[in-house]
């Protein structure tokens, strides 16, 4: 990942959280999977290390099972 990157200090992730959770609520429950996507999207851009990205999307996955279908 690039450590030369600024980072986020408990309080600013704490805010960005919380602005993030604010805006999918106003979004709704229907664009929320929606607006994730594009966040990751330009998430991913901004990083703009492809390592980084696939690590951040393994770290992401862990210990969580795949959907069932029903």
């Amino acid at each position: 990942m690039n450590n030369t990157a600024p980072r986020l200090t408990d309080t600013e992730l704490d805010a960005a959280y919380t602005q993030f959770c604010r805006q999918m609520t106003a979004l709704g429950e229907a664009q929320a999977p929606l607006f994730m996507a594009r966040f990751a999207l330009l998430a991913m851009h901004r990083i703009g290390d492809a390592a980084a990205v696939q690590t951040l999307i393994a770290q992401a996955a862990e210990d969580m099972a795949p959907a069932q279908a029903a």
